[in-house]
C-alpha cells in the first residue's frame, strides 16, 4: 500500500489540471453563453459568487433547447415513475433457477427503492445539464452513514472542480478535486487531525471559523487500501495552494481511506482520439449560439434606433430638447428644425428569419426535434402512425452511441457499486450459503424509454420478416419451417422490454407443451374408443339385421315351396 505525501498529490493534481486547460477555456465560454452559474475555474480559493445570469446572453432558445435535452433524458433514460433498469444472471442456466432468479429479482427492486428514497434523481436531473453542456460529468455515489433507512447519498460535481486520468483499461486511475470547508466544518470533519492552528481557532470560539474558507484537497487513485481496490486521500492545502508555496498547514493527510469501487462514476458525450475529456452538444453548438447573441443585439440595436433614432437639433437646444411622445419644443427661427441623422430600413422580416434558422439548428443539435415531436408545425399535412414511428426511429438512431457510451461508463458502474452498498449493508434478502456459492456475475440491462426505442428500430426487420413469410406461407406452407418462434418470441420480448417476470421459463414451457400433449393423444384416444365403439354398434345392428332379413327370406323361401307343393 502507498499513501501519497502532500507533495506527491499536489503535483498530480497540477499536472492533471494542466492537461484540463485545454478544455478550460472552453468550458468558461460555454458557462458565459450557456450555462451561467455553472463551473469551478479557481484553483486553491474559494469560487466567487455565482452569477446566474450572463449579460452575454439576450436570447435564451439555447438555455430552453438545453434544458428541453436534458429533461427529455432524465424521462426517457432514468424516469423515477418506471423500472429503468434490471438486473439478469449472466449465465443462463442460474437465470432460469428460480430460486436465484426471484432473489435477484427481489434485490433490484429494493435497489430501485434505495434509489428512490435517497437524492438520487434531483442530482441525476443536474447531472444530464453539466453533461451535455460541457460534455463531462461526475457525480459522487457514496454511502450515507448517518441514515439507516436510505442507504446512498450523491453530489454532483461541476465542470472545473475536478481533474482526472484514464488508464491503460480504459478506465480511471486518477481522481483529484477540491473542496471548500470552513473551519468549523473541517474541524468537525477531521477532529484529530486536522492543523493545529485550525483546531486551537476552533476549540477556543475564536471570529473567523465559520465565514473563511479553507480548501481540502481530496485525491483517490487505483491502489488497494487493505481489501479496498482504491485509496482516498485529503488534505489541507495552504491558501496558494501547491507544494512550493509555503510549508503545509499538515504534512500528514487528514484522512485515508478506501472504496472497494470507484466511488466518482463519470461520463463523456463523446471523445476525439485519445482524450480524456469529452465534447458535447454545448460545445458544437456554440458557434450558433454566439452568432445568436451578436444577432440579437444587433436586432434589438437597430429596432432601438428605428424608435429612437439619433437627431439634429439646434445647440441652442442642448439640455431643452423635449422628446416624450406629445412633448413640445419651442424655437424662434422657423428653419430650425431637429432631424434624424438618418432613417434606419432595418429589413425586420428577413434578419427575424436568419435568427430564426440559427434558433432551429441549435435546437436540432440538442434534440429538441426527437423530444418535442409533439409540437410540430399545426399547418403541415397530417401523417401517417406508420410514418410517424418510422421517423421518430430513425431520430432515436442518432441518440444510440450516447445512449450506449453512457450505459457503459456512467450507468454500469453507479448501479454496481449501489448494489454493493446495499448488499454490504444486508438490505437485501438473507441468501442460502449454497445459494451464494452458485450464484455468480450478473448482468444490468437498461429497460428505459430511450434504451428500449434504441432496440425498436429492430422491430422493423422482424416484423416485414414476419410479414413476408405469412404472404408466402399462402402459396408454400413449408416455408414456416424456417421459423424458430420460441426464439423469435423472446428476442421480440427483449427488444421491447417486456420484464421477464411475464415470460415462462423455458422448462416450464416444456412441461406445459407435454401435459398439452398428453391431453391431446388422451382425448385422441378417447375419440377413436368413441368412433370404434360406434362402429362395432353399428355393424353389430347390421349384421342383426341382416340375420333377421335371411331368416324372414328364409320363412318366404319355406311357404313358397309348401304353396308350389300344395299346388301341384
Amino acid at each position: 500500500m502507498s499513501i501519497l505525501t502532500y507533495t506527491q498529490a499536489c503535483n498530480f493534481y497540477e499536472e492533471l489540471r494542466d492537461e484540463r486547460s485545454e478544455w478550460e477555456a472552453e468550458y468558461r465560454t460555454i458557462s458565459d453563453y450557456l450555462l451561467p452559474g455553472r463551473g469551478v475555474y479557481q484553483t486553491y480559493s474559494k469560487p466567487r459568487k455565482r452569477k446566474l445570469v450572463s449579460p452575454r446572453v439576450i436570447n435564451t432558445v439555447a438555455e430552453d433547447a438545453l434544458y428541453v435535452l436534458t429533461s427529455g433524458m432524465h424521462g426517457g433514460l432514468t424516469s423515477p415513475s418506471r423500472p429503468w433498469f434490471t438486473n439478469d444472471w449472466a449465465d443462463d442456466d442460474l437465470q432460469e433457477f428460480e430460486p436465484l432468479k426471484a432473489w435477484l429479482q427481489d434485490s433490484t427492486s429494493r435497489l430501485h427503492s434505495g434509489l428512490q428514497a435517497s437524492n438520487f434523481y434531483s442530482v441525476i436531473n443536474s447531472f444530464y445539464t453539466e453533461y451535455a453542456g460541457f460534455g463531462t460529468a461526475s457525480v459522487y455515489a457514496g454511502e450515507d452513514t448517518n441514515s439507516e433507512s436510505i442507504p446512498f447519498r450523491f453530489e454532483l460535481l461541476t465542470a472545473g472542480e475536478y481533474v482526472f486520468s484514464i488508464g491503460a483499461d480504459g478506465k480511471v486511475d486518477k481522481f483529484f478535486r477540491t473542496i471548500f470547508r470552513t473551519p468549523k466544518q473541517i474541524y468537525d470533519l477531521f477532529p484529530e487531525t486536522c492543523s493545529k492552528e485550525l483546531k486551537k481557532k476552533v476549540e477556543k470560539n475564536e471570529p473567523g471559523i465559520v465565514v473563511p474558507s479553507i480548501t481540502i484537497l481530496e485525491g483517490i487513485y487505483k491502489e488497494r487500501f487493505q481489501d479496498k481496490s482504491y485509496t482516498q486521500i485529503f488534505y489541507e492545502t495552504t491558501s496558494s495552494g501547491g507544494p512550493s508555496s509555503q510549508t503545509p498547514p499538515s504534512k500528514s493527510p487528514l484522512k485515508v481511506s478506501g472504496f472497494y469501487e470507484f466511488p466518482y462514476p463519470l461520463a463523456r458525450w463523446g471523445t476525439i482520439g485519445g482524450d480524456v475529456y469529452g465534447i458535447g452538444p454545448g460545445s458544437r453548438a456554440l458557434p450558433d449560439i454566439r452568432r445568436l447573441q451578436e444577432m440579437e443585439k444587433a436586432f434589438l440595436m437597430a429596432t432601438h434606433k428605428s424608435i429612437d433614432p439619433p437627431l439634429n437639433a439646434p445647440a441652442r437646444m442642448r439640455g431643452k430638447l423635449n422628446t416624450l411622445p406629445g412633448g413640445y419644443n419651442y424655437y424662434a427661427n422657423p428653419a430650425e428644425t431637429i432631424n434624424e441623422i438618418y432613417r434606419v430600413n432595418f429589413d425586420y422580416q428577413g434578419v427575424g428569419a436568419a435568427i430564426e434558422r440559427v434558433e432551429q439548428r441549435i435546437q436540432r443539435n440538442f434534440y429538441n426535434d426527437l423530444f418535442l415531436t409533439a409540437s410540430r408545425d399545426p399547418n403541415a399535412s397530417p401523417l401517417k402512425a406508420t410514418q410517424v414511428m418510422a421517423q421518430d426511429q430513425e431520430k432515436m438512431l442518432r441518440l444510440g452511441p450516447v445512449i450506449e457510451r453512457l450505459q457503459h461508463e456512467f450507468f454500469t458502474p453507479l448501479i454496481e457499486r449501489c448494489f454493493n452498498i446495499m448488499l454490504r449493508k444486508g438490505l437485501f434478502k438473507p441468501l442460502d450459503p449454497q445459494l451464494a456459492e452458485m450464484a455468480g456475475n450478473y448482468k444490468i440491462r437498461m429497460v428505459s424509454p430511450l434504451a428500449s426505442a434504441q432496440k425498436g428500430v429492430a422491430l422493423n426487420g422482424i416484423n416485414s420478416f414476419m410479414a413476408f413469410l405469412e404472404r408466402a406461407s399462402q402459396f408454400s406452407p413449408e416455408i414456416l419451417d424456417n421459423i424458430d418462434s420460441d426464439a423469435t418470441a423472446r428476442e421480440y420480448a427483449d427488444i421491447t422490454g417486456v420484464e421477464l417476470k411475464i415470460l415462462r421459463p423455458e422448462k416450464a414451457i416444456t412441461v406445459i407443451r407435454k401435459q398439452r400433449s398428453d391431453r391431446l393423444a388422451k382425448e385422441n384416444e378417447e375419440k377413436n374408443q368413441r368412433e370404434l365403439m360406434l362402429l362395432k354398434g353399428k355393424l353389430d345392428s347390421d349384421r342383426a339385421n341382416s340375420t333377421k332379413t335371411l331368416s324372414e327370406s328364409d320363412k318366404v323361401q319355406a311357404e313358397t315351396s309348401r304353396v308350389r307343393d300344395e299346388v301341384g
